[in-house]
């Protein structure tokens, strides 16, 4: 029982029940077997409380779809139901019968104890520890969290993220799901320093794991970049060194695992520390990332098919073209960047509302990672550089689809704190580009928040469980509420903050 298996006739005079794989004689009184996650009960219920427990979630879903977090926690039961209770018109207590029903213990029951009773508002709320836009505050809650997390005793991560810290070599120290991302994301917020992880991570860059990647957010090139913002640079050198004689041929031309951040890190590393060989393996790796957009063409119809936005499409490569342009002043750079960026956004859709987002060819997406917004960020960049009104126009619509009142997930690459971070830093200016504006969708992460020995903490991918990893989780959002509260905005790698409309551009 859950969203998906239950059709309303068009007249609104019947309800129809689908999917019945579960079922089962109620005289079983058995447990669950298979179940939507948003929708499965918890292991002590059997016969028809499973169903009750589904029926009291699909009540809160139907206004706060985001009941897969109560296997995190059914303690956020009651705040989804504050959450709702809030936003839409509902009469008072109209939840609290399915907040009881979720958060009550059969054993209890069955022992003659009594439900637990739902609370006041009032009382309830103290679910969270502090309210991510309580800036210091959530911060300091956030990186508590993050510490509080740390499992030093384990070779394999040193922070909790999501799974793909398990799906290659070194994963565990990565700047994606990583060792690298956390401690990027500390230091960019103020926060103080972690010597044991970064003495974790100098002993990876010394001796990497066997088949470790060489990219950006998956590998050793994100490492490498990492130490060297973090003060290791002789370390940094040696690492960078190692991937730089690397054969690049077989690499993807993307931002996250191939050629344009392997070209950003060794850009960027050159240009700190003046090894100038560096800069011309960062050529290099331009010169490969170029090679799809003098491929010939795709035959219409193939919207969807090909990988699109910052981190797999055209946009990450785009910004490897200007950060080149940026060094060298070769404009033969800004018009691969200009090709790159109109590749991506050949492969975006207007919707009705005006917003510009990614067609996948059954979905669309708005999200920083593989959406419309990483597109956006990039577009603001070369927009410094060059006019294009095609371009200008495209960040506008694609910065409304930043403003939605709902989505699915909180992450950085495919969740609201990536809508925090392009709207904070995005000069386009105008309607939901003001404080306030930004400041209601950091509100918005309340909704997903979660408690974590008593600190702020976040869910990962598909919030199953939490994650403290720069793509998915706390260290994600983190970042983006430094980027939009903090007293020097923070920055995605590569995406230094952005002169105001009426500053100079660098």
């Amino acid at each position: 029982l859950h969203l998906f298996n239950i059709m309303v006739s068009e007249d609104e005079s019947s309800v129809t029940l689908l999917d019945f794989e579960a079922a089962r004689p109620a005289a079983e009184g058995g447990r669950q077997t298979v179940a939507n996650p948003a929708f499965v009960a918890p292991a002590d219920r059997r016969g028809f409380d499973v169903d009750r427990y589904a029926l009291a979630c699909l009540r809160i879903a139907l206004f706060i779809p985001l009941t897969s977090l109560l296997a995190v926690d059914r303690g956020k039961a009651a705040h989804l139901a504050d959450t709702a209770a809030a936003r839409f018109p509902l009469p008072p207590g109209f939840l609290d019968e399915a907040v009881r029903e979720i958060t009550r213990d059969p054993a209890g029951d069955r022992s003659g104890g009594s439900a637990r009773a739902p609370g006041r508002p009032a009382e309830r709320s103290r679910f969270l520890p502090v309210e991510p836009g309580d800036w210091p505050d959530s911060r300091d809650s956030m990186v508590a969290a993050i510490m509080a997390s740390a499992t030093p005793e384990r070779e394999d991560r040193f922070f909790p993220g999501d799974i793909a810290q398990f799906g290659t070599a070194g994963g565990g120290m990565n700047v994606g799901h990583g060792t690298a991302g956390v401690l990027h994301a500390l230091h960019e917020s103020g926060a103080p320093r972690c010597p044991d992880a970064e003495d974790r991570l100098l002993r990876h860059a010394k001796q990497p794991d066997s088949g470790t990647p060489l990219g950006f957010y998956d590998g050793l090139a994100g490492v490498a970049w990492t130490l060297e913002r973090l003060g290791h640079t002789a370390a940094a050198l040696d690492l960078a060194s190692l991937v730089a004689e690397q054969d690049h041929e077989g690499l993807a031309p993307d931002l996250f695992a191939g050629t344009a951040g392997v070209g950003l890190a060794l850009d960027a590393l050159a240009t700190a520390t003046g090894e100038s060989g560096l800069h011309a393996a960062a050529l290099r790796c331009a010169e490969l990332s170029a090679r799809p957009l003098r491929a010939p063409a795709r035959p219409a119809g193939t919207a969807g098919k090909a990988r699109t936005g910052l981190l797999y499409g055209s946009a990450g490569r785009a910004l490897l073209f200007v950060r080149l342009y940026e060094r060298t002043g070769d404009t033969a750079l800004l018009d691969l960047a200009a090709e790159a960026l109109h590749d991506d956004l050949s492969r975006c859709v207007r919707g009705a509302s005006g917003t510009l987002q990614v067609d996948e060819g059954w979905r669309t997406m708005p999200y920083l990672g593989a959406g419309s917004v990483g597109i956006g960020m990039v577009i603001d960049d070369f927009l410094l550089h060059r006019r294009d009104d095609a371009l200008d126009r495209a960040r506008r619509e694609i910065v409304q689809a930043a403003q939605a009142t709902f989505y699915a997930q909180p992450g950085l690459f495919r969740g609201v704190a990536g809508m925090v971070l392009h709207l904070a830093r995005t000069n386009v200016g105008g309607p939901g580009t003001t404080p306030e504006d930004i400041r209601r969708q950091v509100g918005c992460l309340s909704w997903h928040a979660m408690s974590y020995q008593g600190r702020l903490a976040f869910p990962g991918e598909q919030m199953m469980r939490l994650s403290m990893d720069l793509s998915t989780g706390t260290a994600g959002v983190l970042l983006a509420l430094s980027s939009a509260l903090g007293d020097r905005p923070a920055q995605l790698p590569f995406l230094p903050p952005l002169p105001r409309p009426h500053e100079p551009a660098p």
